[in-house]
């Protein structure tokens, strides 16, 4: 009797260990996961209420069995830490490039948000009519050449191959930073800057009174980042990113990008939409 209780004991721990095994859908129970973010507000912030951060919360809350850690690092940091094999680490935010499809595992698109646009002062979206194409979008070439509207970049950021060829030797307002360009937009030291849409009203935000802005689609570019969830090639990769694209599939209404509206000027908000 003894000895029938004992392999009893023993198949139930291994049926119950095969079934925590196979919790959920092929994590282990409490499997460490380590998300990563850089900086990026509104997208990422330090105090984690970016609308970055809330999709990360929606997509976070709908994966039990994991025991989620969340660490801020700077990009070239978080490049590396996705390189590490001891643990299943993803990231949210990074743009979905041939070396790293290569070097990492991306899930189904998750974050669907506004690309670089042309920010104006809302009042003079006018001035800006005879630049635009058929489908809205502003012939940055034609605009450039016209030295009546004073335009301002990033002299530190890069804008894509397109947009980079056409600004290099451009006669613009070069500036060492992005977070005064809304700033001197709305004190008419400039007529327009190339931001993404979300960066303007963010910008726009921190002042007094609170500008009125507009966000123009630039013509050639495309109008939209789409980026996955990326993860390291372990296994623990594998698991979560099948499991997000579940969640993906599952919701095509895109719920957890709600909050990015809210960081939206109407005329973007509008366009977005539209699609």
């Amino acid at each position: 009797m003894r000895s029938d209780r004992s392999h009893s004991s023993g198949l139930l721990c291994v049926l119950l260990l095969g079934l925590l095994m196979l919790w959920p859908g092929g994590a282990r129970a409490n499997e460490a996961l380590v998300w990563l973010k850089t900086d990026w507000p509104p997208v990422f912030t330090p105090q984690g209420n970016g609308f970055g951060d809330q999709a990360l919360d929606w997509l976070i809350g709908r994966l039990p069995g994991y025991q989620h850690s969340m660490q801020n690092l700077p990009l070239a940091r978080l490049l590396k830490t996705m390189e590490r094999q001891d643990v299943a680490v993803c990231a949210s935010g990074l743009a979905r490039t041939p070396n790293r499809e290569r070097q990492f595992l991306i899930s189904r698109d998750f974050m669907h948000m506004p690309a670089l646009a042309l920010v104006v002062r809302a009042d003079a979206i006018d001035a800006f009519a005879s630049f635009r194409r058929a489908d809205g979008g502003v012939d940055m070439q034609r605009l450039i050449a016209h030295d009546r509207l004073k335009g301002g970049i990033n002299d530190n950021r890069s804008y894509g191959p397109a947009l980079d060829a056409m600004l290099q030797d451009a006669p613009l307002v070069r500036l060492s930073k992005t977070s005064n360009m809304v700033s001197m937009l709305a004190a008419r030291r400039l007529d327009w800057v190339v931001l993404y849409p979300f960066e303007a009203t963010q910008q726009a935000r921190q002042e007094t009174p609170v500008p009125d802005i507009a966000g123009l689609s630039i013509a050639g570019i495309p109008g939209l980042i789409e980026g996955g969830i990326t993860c390291n090639r372990t296994a623990g990769g594998q698991r979560v990113i099948a499991e997000i694209d579940r969640l993906i599939a599952a919701h095509p209404s895109w719920p957890w990008m709600a909050p990015m509206l809210d960081w939206l000027d109407p005329e973007t908000r509008r366009r977005l939409t539209a699609r």
